[in-house]
Protein backbone atom coordinates (compact mmCIF):
# COMPACT_ATOMS: atom_id res chain seq x y z
CA UNK A 1 0.00 0.00 0.00
CA UNK A 2 3.10 2.34 0.81
CA UNK A 3 4.09 2.43 -2.70
CA UNK A 4 0.45 3.48 -3.50
CA UNK A 5 -0.05 5.85 -1.16
CA UNK A 6 3.09 7.80 -2.32
CA UNK A 7 1.93 7.91 -5.73
CA UNK A 8 -1.44 9.30 -4.87
CA UNK A 9 0.47 12.10 -3.00
CA UNK A 10 2.95 12.90 -5.59
CA UNK A 11 0.43 12.84 -8.34
CA UNK A 12 -2.39 15.46 -5.70
CA UNK A 13 1.22 17.78 -5.55
CA UNK A 14 1.87 17.94 -8.75
CA UNK A 15 -1.73 18.70 -9.51
CA UNK A 16 -1.58 21.45 -6.69
CA UNK A 17 1.92 23.15 -8.11
CA UNK A 18 0.51 22.70 -11.64
CA UNK A 19 -2.70 25.03 -10.12
CA UNK A 20 -0.43 27.23 -8.43
CA UNK A 21 1.74 27.77 -11.36
CA UNK A 22 -1.54 28.48 -13.98
CA UNK A 23 -3.07 30.82 -11.43
CA UNK A 24 0.16 33.09 -11.36
CA UNK A 25 0.35 33.35 -14.95
CA UNK A 26 -3.93 34.31 -15.02
CA UNK A 27 -3.29 37.06 -12.24
CA UNK A 28 0.40 38.21 -13.90
CA UNK A 29 -0.86 42.01 -13.50
CA UNK A 30 1.53 45.13 -13.53
CA UNK A 31 3.18 45.95 -10.50
CA UNK A 32 4.66 49.40 -9.37
CA UNK A 33 8.23 49.52 -7.97
CA UNK A 34 8.90 53.32 -6.39
CA UNK A 35 12.53 54.26 -6.36
CA UNK A 36 13.44 57.53 -4.05
CA UNK A 37 15.75 60.35 -4.96
CA UNK A 38 18.61 62.02 -3.16
CA UNK A 39 19.00 62.15 0.75
CA UNK A 40 15.50 59.71 1.11
CA UNK A 41 14.45 56.34 1.58
CA UNK A 42 12.27 53.64 0.42
CA UNK A 43 9.66 55.73 2.75
CA UNK A 44 9.53 58.59 1.09
CA UNK A 45 6.86 57.04 -1.09
CA UNK A 46 4.16 55.84 2.09
CA UNK A 47 1.65 58.01 1.27
CA UNK A 48 1.14 57.12 -2.24
CA UNK A 49 2.18 53.36 -1.72
CA UNK A 50 -0.58 53.24 0.72
CA UNK A 51 -3.11 55.02 -1.46
CA UNK A 52 -2.12 52.46 -4.16
CA UNK A 53 -2.11 49.48 -1.93
CA UNK A 54 -5.90 50.24 -0.49
CA UNK A 55 -6.94 50.26 -4.28
CA UNK A 56 -5.82 46.88 -4.54
CA UNK A 57 -2.25 47.54 -6.38
CA UNK A 58 1.13 45.39 -5.52
CA UNK A 59 4.04 48.01 -4.80
CA UNK A 60 7.31 48.08 -3.78
CA UNK A 61 9.28 50.84 -2.59
CA UNK A 62 13.36 49.87 -1.85
CA UNK A 63 15.75 51.50 -0.23
CA UNK A 64 19.24 52.31 -1.95
CA UNK A 65 22.21 51.76 -0.55
CA UNK A 66 23.70 53.90 2.21
CA UNK A 67 20.55 55.56 2.58
CA UNK A 68 17.33 55.09 5.36
CA UNK A 69 17.63 52.06 7.09
CA UNK A 70 20.30 51.14 4.76
CA UNK A 71 23.06 54.03 5.93
CA UNK A 72 25.26 51.70 7.38
CA UNK A 73 26.40 50.56 4.08
CA UNK A 74 27.44 53.79 2.94
CA UNK A 75 30.79 54.48 1.44
CA UNK A 76 32.89 56.09 -0.46
CA UNK A 77 32.25 53.60 -3.66
CA UNK A 78 28.89 53.70 -3.36
CA UNK A 79 27.79 54.91 -6.75
CA UNK A 80 24.84 55.05 -9.26
CA UNK A 81 26.00 51.63 -10.48
CA UNK A 82 25.75 50.56 -6.85
CA UNK A 83 22.28 52.09 -6.87
CA UNK A 84 21.21 50.56 -10.04
CA UNK A 85 22.13 46.98 -9.40
CA UNK A 86 19.80 47.24 -5.99
CA UNK A 87 16.79 47.57 -8.40
CA UNK A 88 18.08 45.27 -10.76
CA UNK A 89 18.26 42.47 -7.57
CA UNK A 90 15.43 43.21 -6.62
CA UNK A 91 13.62 42.82 -9.64
CA UNK A 92 15.26 39.26 -10.65
CA UNK A 93 15.58 37.72 -7.07
CA UNK A 94 11.65 38.56 -6.75
CA UNK A 95 11.25 37.11 -10.56
CA UNK A 96 9.17 40.45 -10.99
CA UNK A 97 7.82 41.26 -14.42
CA UNK A 98 5.58 43.86 -16.02
CA UNK A 99 6.80 46.49 -13.72
CA UNK A 100 5.63 50.08 -13.91
CA UNK A 101 9.14 51.47 -12.75
CA UNK A 102 8.43 54.75 -11.22
CA UNK A 103 11.51 57.60 -10.00
CA UNK A 104 11.61 60.79 -7.96
CA UNK A 105 14.82 63.08 -8.37
CA UNK A 106 17.94 61.47 -8.46
CA UNK A 107 15.72 58.17 -8.84
CA UNK A 108 15.51 59.35 -12.94
CA UNK A 109 19.05 58.16 -13.53
CA UNK A 110 18.93 55.28 -11.70
CA UNK A 111 15.81 53.89 -13.17
CA UNK A 112 17.14 54.56 -16.67
CA UNK A 113 20.19 52.54 -15.99
CA UNK A 114 17.84 49.81 -14.91
CA UNK A 115 15.56 49.63 -18.49
CA UNK A 116 19.30 49.12 -19.97
CA UNK A 117 19.88 46.10 -17.71
CA UNK A 118 16.48 44.68 -18.01
CA UNK A 119 14.17 46.45 -20.01
CA UNK A 120 12.25 43.24 -21.09
CA UNK A 121 10.41 43.03 -17.94
CA UNK A 122 9.64 46.94 -17.99
CA UNK A 123 6.32 47.95 -18.95
CA UNK A 124 6.35 51.87 -18.41
CA UNK A 125 9.06 54.20 -17.12
CA UNK A 126 7.67 57.06 -15.21
CA UNK A 127 9.95 60.06 -13.98
CA UNK A 128 8.87 62.30 -11.00
CA UNK A 129 9.95 65.80 -11.80
CA UNK A 130 13.23 64.10 -13.03
CA UNK A 131 14.24 62.77 -16.42
CA UNK A 132 16.19 59.87 -17.92
CA UNK A 133 20.07 59.83 -18.07
CA UNK A 134 20.98 59.00 -21.91
CA UNK A 135 24.35 56.90 -22.36
CA UNK A 136 27.54 58.84 -20.92
CA UNK A 137 25.44 60.86 -19.02
CA UNK A 138 25.20 61.63 -14.89
CA UNK A 139 23.11 63.13 -12.49
CA UNK A 140 24.93 66.38 -12.99
CA UNK A 141 24.53 66.42 -16.25
CA UNK A 142 20.50 65.60 -16.32
CA UNK A 143 19.72 68.08 -13.58
CA UNK A 144 21.99 71.33 -14.57
CA UNK A 145 24.68 73.31 -13.59
CA UNK A 146 22.58 74.78 -10.47
CA UNK A 147 22.26 71.60 -9.18
CA UNK A 148 25.86 70.73 -9.70
CA UNK A 149 27.42 73.87 -8.53
CA UNK A 150 25.47 73.45 -4.92
CA UNK A 151 26.23 69.71 -4.76
CA UNK A 152 29.79 70.15 -5.13
CA UNK A 153 29.91 73.06 -3.17
CA UNK A 154 28.36 70.69 -0.32
CA UNK A 155 31.16 67.96 -0.75
CA UNK A 156 33.39 70.44 -0.64
CA UNK A 157 32.60 72.51 2.55
CA UNK A 158 30.62 70.17 4.65
CA UNK A 159 30.76 66.70 3.16
CA UNK A 160 34.44 65.77 3.66
CA UNK A 161 34.91 65.71 -0.63
CA UNK A 162 32.57 62.61 -1.03
CA UNK A 163 29.16 63.35 0.38
CA UNK A 164 26.17 65.62 -0.32
CA UNK A 165 24.51 67.01 2.65
CA UNK A 166 20.79 66.42 3.25
CA UNK A 167 20.19 70.31 3.73
CA UNK A 168 22.43 70.80 0.32
CA UNK A 169 19.10 71.03 -1.83
CA UNK A 170 15.96 71.31 -0.17
CA UNK A 171 15.30 72.13 3.32
CA UNK A 172 16.11 68.18 5.36
CA UNK A 173 13.41 65.93 7.48
CA UNK A 174 14.49 63.45 9.41
CA UNK A 175 14.20 60.87 7.53
CA UNK A 176 16.83 62.36 4.99
CA UNK A 177 20.53 61.39 5.17
CA UNK A 178 23.81 62.48 3.56
CA UNK A 179 24.14 61.37 -0.21
CA UNK A 180 27.57 59.87 -1.53
CA UNK A 181 28.87 62.66 -4.01
CA UNK A 182 29.71 59.48 -6.85
CA UNK A 183 26.26 58.58 -7.34
CA UNK A 184 26.32 61.85 -8.87
CA UNK A 185 29.26 61.64 -10.75
CA UNK A 186 29.09 58.15 -12.39
CA UNK A 187 27.79 57.92 -15.85
CA UNK A 188 25.49 55.87 -16.70
CA UNK A 189 26.05 53.34 -19.44
CA UNK A 190 22.98 52.62 -21.69
CA UNK A 191 24.39 49.72 -24.28
CA UNK A 192 20.85 48.34 -24.94
CA UNK A 193 18.35 50.26 -27.71
CA UNK A 194 15.28 49.08 -25.14
CA UNK A 195 12.44 51.11 -25.91
CA UNK A 196 9.65 51.20 -23.97
CA UNK A 197 5.97 53.75 -22.93
CA UNK A 198 6.95 56.69 -20.60
CA UNK A 199 6.14 59.68 -18.96
CA UNK A 200 7.32 62.75 -17.51
CA UNK A 201 5.85 64.53 -14.70
CA UNK A 202 7.26 67.49 -13.67
CA UNK A 203 6.53 70.48 -10.95
CA UNK A 204 6.39 73.76 -10.52
CA UNK A 205 8.47 75.09 -7.35
CA UNK A 206 12.00 75.81 -6.39
CA UNK A 207 12.75 76.72 -10.26
CA UNK A 208 15.68 78.36 -9.42
CA UNK A 209 17.11 74.76 -8.70
CA UNK A 210 15.58 72.24 -10.67
CA UNK A 211 14.46 75.07 -13.60
CA UNK A 212 17.28 73.97 -16.56
CA UNK A 213 16.19 69.78 -15.46
CA UNK A 214 12.11 71.17 -16.22
CA UNK A 215 13.05 73.31 -19.69
CA UNK A 216 15.11 71.77 -21.22
CA UNK A 217 16.54 68.20 -20.33
CA UNK A 218 13.46 66.90 -19.52
CA UNK A 219 11.21 68.19 -22.50
CA UNK A 220 14.07 67.16 -24.88
CA UNK A 221 14.13 63.66 -23.75
CA UNK A 222 10.51 63.57 -23.62
CA UNK A 223 10.24 64.84 -27.21
CA UNK A 224 12.86 62.68 -28.21
CA UNK A 225 11.11 59.37 -27.02
CA UNK A 226 7.42 60.62 -27.87
CA UNK A 227 6.66 60.49 -24.21
CA UNK A 228 3.80 62.33 -22.73
CA UNK A 229 5.27 65.49 -20.58
CA UNK A 230 2.50 66.56 -17.70
CA UNK A 231 3.22 69.44 -15.00
CA UNK A 232 1.24 69.46 -11.65
CA UNK A 233 1.45 72.47 -10.34
CA UNK A 234 3.06 71.72 -6.97
CA UNK A 235 6.81 71.07 -5.23
CA UNK A 236 9.79 68.67 -6.34
CA UNK A 237 8.23 66.39 -3.91
CA UNK A 238 4.92 66.15 -5.61
CA UNK A 239 4.06 62.48 -4.34
CA UNK A 240 4.68 63.31 -0.71
CA UNK A 241 1.53 65.45 -0.43
CA UNK A 242 -1.75 65.71 -1.67
CA UNK A 243 -3.36 67.24 -3.98
CA UNK A 244 -0.53 66.27 -6.01
CA UNK A 245 -0.10 63.13 -4.43
CA UNK A 246 -3.81 62.04 -5.69
CA UNK A 247 -2.97 63.20 -9.12
CA UNK A 248 0.54 61.14 -9.33
CA UNK A 249 -2.03 58.37 -8.28
CA UNK A 250 -4.49 58.71 -10.82
CA UNK A 251 -1.78 59.02 -13.68
CA UNK A 252 -0.24 55.93 -12.52
CA UNK A 253 -3.60 53.72 -12.12
CA UNK A 254 -4.46 55.19 -15.92
CA UNK A 255 -1.05 53.99 -16.71
CA UNK A 256 -2.13 50.37 -15.29
CA UNK A 257 -5.02 50.14 -17.08
CA UNK A 258 -3.38 51.14 -20.10
CA UNK A 259 -1.15 47.69 -19.82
Amino acid sequence: MKPIKTLILLLISMSLCSSSIHAQEETDNPIFILVHGTFQWGGQWNLLKSDLVSKGYVVYNPTLTGLGEKNHLLSKETGISTHINDIVNLIEWNNLNNIILVAHSYGGPVISGVVDKIGNKIKHQVYIDCAPADHGENTLDVFGPEVARISMESSEKNGDGWLITADALREPIPTMSKHPLKSYLERVEIVNDIKTDGTIILATDAMSIFGYMRTTSAPKKAKARNWELITIEGPHTLQEQDPSMSEISKILVDIYKSI
